[in-house]
C-alpha cells in the first residue's frame, strides 16, 4: 500500500538550528581546516586532449597550522585516516563555489576534493555568452570521469610516500556531493562508483537511465526556478533505490547552495523577504553532514537529526516508500 509521510514545523518559530540536543552542525568542528590546490591532469573523455583539473582539496588540518577562511595554507594534513567527500560545481560554477559547505565538512573530519570540469566554469569562454549546448553536452560525458579520476589520484596519493596525503586518506569510506548540475553528477556518479557508499545531491538536475542504490539525500529548495519540484526534483527522487531522504528549504531558491544568491543567475529566491542565505547554509549543513557522519564516515549517533519529526524552521522532510513518489504538502504561510 502507498504511504507517504509529510512532516513539517511552523514557520511563524524561529528557534535558533543549534537548540537541539548534540553538537551544532552548522558550525565549524573540533578540527582545524587546511586547503590546497592540486593539480591532475587526465585525458577527454570526448576529445583526448589533456584535460587540467585543478583540484582544491579541503581537510582536517595539524593544530595550530589550520585556518577556518578559504585561503589556500598548504597546512600539513591531520594525522589519521579519514573519509573522502567529492564535490562537483554547478554548471558554469567554479569549485569553490560553496566554502560554508566544504569547508564546515573539512573541520569535521572529511576530506573534500573539489576539481573543475574545464569547458564548463565562470571563466571558460563558453559560459561567458549564455547558454553553450555543445559546452554542456561535452561537460556531461567528461563529469562522471572527472569525479572518478580525482577519487583514483587521491587513493594513489595516500599510498604515495611524498605526498602530503600519505596515509591520510580512506578509500572504504567515500562520499559524493554537488550542485545542480553537480548534482545531478553526483547522482551519476553513486550509481557508477562502486567505492561511493553516500550521496548528497544539492538542488540536482533530473538525471536518466540510472538507478542509485547508495544512501542518498536530495536537499531541494522551494522557490527553485531552475531545478523545480516537477522538472528536477521528484525526477531525481524517482532514480533512487536505496536509503533516501529528500529535504525541500522553504522560502529559498537555486542558490541557497552557494556563496552569492543573483536573480540573473539564480533566478527566483533571491528576492527580499526570502530565506537569508546564511540560514539556508546552516538548514544545508544540519542535514548534510549527520547523514555523511552516518553513512560515509561510520558514526550513526546523530541518526536522529535528519529523521522526520526532527526538523527546524524552514525546512520540510518528504519520505517515501520504495516505488513511489513524493507527495509535495507545504505548510499554508
Amino acid at each position: 500500500m502507498r504511504r507517504t509521510l509529510v512532516f513539517t514545523l511552523s514557520l511563524l518559530a524561529a528557534p535558533a538550528l543549534a537548540a537541539a540536543a548534540g553538537p551544532d552542525f552548522t558550525q565549524h568542528g573540533p578540527l582545524e581546516v587546511g586547503r590546497r590546490i592540486v593539480r591532475w591532469t587526465k585525458a577527454s573523455e570526448t576529445t583526448g586532449e589533456p584535460r587540467v583539473l585543478d583540484t582544491l582539496i579541503w581537510y582536517p588540518a595539524t593544530a595550530g597550522t589550520g585556518s577556518p577562511d578559504v585561503t589556500t595554507n598548504d597546512a600539513p594534513v591531520a594525522e589519521g585516516r579519514w573519509p573522502v567527500i567529492l564535490f562537483s560545481h554547478g554548471s558554469c560554477g567554479v569549485p569553490g563555489q560553496s566554502p560554508f559547505y566544504v569547508e564546515t565538512l573539512a573541520s569535521w573530519g572529511f576530506v573534500v576534493a573539489a576539481p573543475p570540469h574545464p569547458g564548463n566554469q565562470t571563466v571558460d569562454d563558453e559560459c561567458r555568452g549564455g547558454r553553450d549546448e555543445g559546452a554542456i553536452a561535452d561537460s556531461f560525458a567528461n563529469r562522471v570521469a572527472d569525479i572518478r579520476f580525482v577519487l583514483d589520484q587521491l587513493v594513489a596519493a595516500s599510498q604515495d610516500a611524498g605526498s602530503p596525503f600519505f596515509r591520510r586518506i580512506d578509500p572504504r569510506r567515500v562520499g559524493a556531493s554537488g550542485h545542480s548540475f553537480g548534482g545531478q553528477t553526483t547522482l551519476r556518479v553513486a550509481a557508477a562508483e562502486p567505492r561511493v557508499k553516500a550521496a548528497v545531491a544539492l538542488a540536482p538536475a533530473a538525471p536518466s537511465g540510472i538507478t542509485v542504490r547508495t544512501p542518498t539525500m536530495i536537499l531541494a529548495a522551494e522557490l527553485d526556478s531552475l531545478t523545480t519540484w516537477e522538472s528536477a526534483i521528484a525526477r531525481s527522487y524517482a532514480v533512487l533505490a536505496g536509503p533516501r531522504y529528500l529535504v525541500e528549504l522553504l522560502n529559498t531558491g537555486h542558490c541557497a547552495f552557494a556563496l552569492l544568491c543573483a536573480p540573473s543567475f539564480c533566478g527566483a529566491g533571491c528576492e527580499p523577504g526570502t530565506l537569508d542565505l546564511e540560514t539556508a547554509h546552516d538548514l544545508t549543513l544540519s542535514y548534510a553532514l549527520p547523514f555523511f557522519l552516518k553513512y560515509v564516515a561510520g558514526n550513526g549517533r546523530f541518526e536522529n537529526r535528519i529523521q522526520p519529526g526532527a526538523e527546524p524552521p524552514f525546512a520540510v522532510v518528504h519520505a517515501a516508500v520504495p516505488g513511489t513518489l513524493p507527495v509535495r504538502r507545504l505548510p499554508t504561510r
